[in-house]
């Protein structure tokens, strides 16, 4: 950053800003990554793969956490480094309009999106294979990017200018027909069902993603104190009504759940 005069700073980059959530992401991905290239390395084995990539069927045997682990792991460096840019390119803006929060959570579902429709698609006959990578999330944050700024343009493929509302489709397309047997095409579309899912979700309906402790346990204290001044004025009324047949008929008049409740309101509400 170079300072002009005492008024103005001037930032030079290249690219977004680096919002926290998708700084985070990016290197998670990135160390994964590293993990895995190590064991390719130095085991000749692909144990992470074995274990945290998406197998439909280890699915079906409650693996159910490879529903989002597989968008940590990656093919290959191109695999991840085009997912990634897209991620960084289309990510930090939605996280400094959204927060932190609603985003994360908006990148969570369009992966859990992307392999879920992947399991079901499997287990209606038509296999889908292993599946790895970030992309389920990367075309859900697309996607809702194309819905908040359809306008917009982009450089798609990095030279031809293009409105956001056409990228997704176009990028879809390209990938079904160009991409060969080894592209995870329903993980692309849970991911963008997953994104226009949340886009309504938060844009539409409002929904507040957010969450305080200290306001919850506000909110509960609270409650029970309101809870204990109407069960208070509940046993006032009560109270009343007894003391005034006791008045009127004597104590013999009343019953022992009776006599039982008196004594029980007079020592927790009236010994203070």
């Amino acid at each position: 950053m170079v300072s002009m005069g005492n008024s103005r700073n001037y930032e030079i980059r290249f690219g977004p800003a680096w919002t926290p959530t998708v700084k985070f992401l990016i290197i998670s991905n990135a160390v994964v990554f590293l993990l895995q290239t190590a064991t390719h390395l130095f085991l000749n084995a692909k144990i992470l793969e074995g274990m945290f990539a998406l197998n439909p069927n280890m699915v079906n045997h409650f693996y159910i956490f490879q529903l989002i682990s597989y968008g940590f792991l990656h093919g290959d460096f191109f695999h991840i480094f085009f997912n990634m840019l897209n991620l960084w390119f289309f990510g930090g803006e939605i996280e400094s309009l959204w927060g932190q929060k609603r985003f994360l959570i908006l990148y969570f579902v369009s992966i859990f999106m992307g392999g879920f429709l992947t399991w079901i698609v499997h287990n209606l006959g038509f296999n889908q294979g292993v599946v790895l990578g970030a992309s389920g999330g990367v075309f859900g944050v697309m996607t809702t990017f194309a819905l908040l700024w359809p306008n917009r343009e982009a450089l798609f493929m990095g030279i031809f200018p293009i409105k956001m509302k056409f990228i997704v489709p176009i990028s879809m397309a390209l990938l079904m027909f160009a991409g060969g047997g080894n592209i995870a095409h329903m993980a692309h579309l849970g991911g963008i069902l997953g994104g226009v899912g949340f886009f309504f979700a938060v844009a539409k309906y409002k929904l507040n993603f957010s969450f305080s402790l200290s306001r919850y346990l506000q909110k509960q204290k609270m409650k029970r104190y309101q809870e204990e001044m109407y069960r208070r004025q509940n046993a006032k009324e009560t109270v009343d009504e007894l003391l005034d047949k006791i008045s009127k008929k004597g104590m013999s008049s009343l019953s022992r759940k009776e006599k039982q409740f008196l004594k029980d309101a007079s020592t927790k509400y009236y010994s203070e």
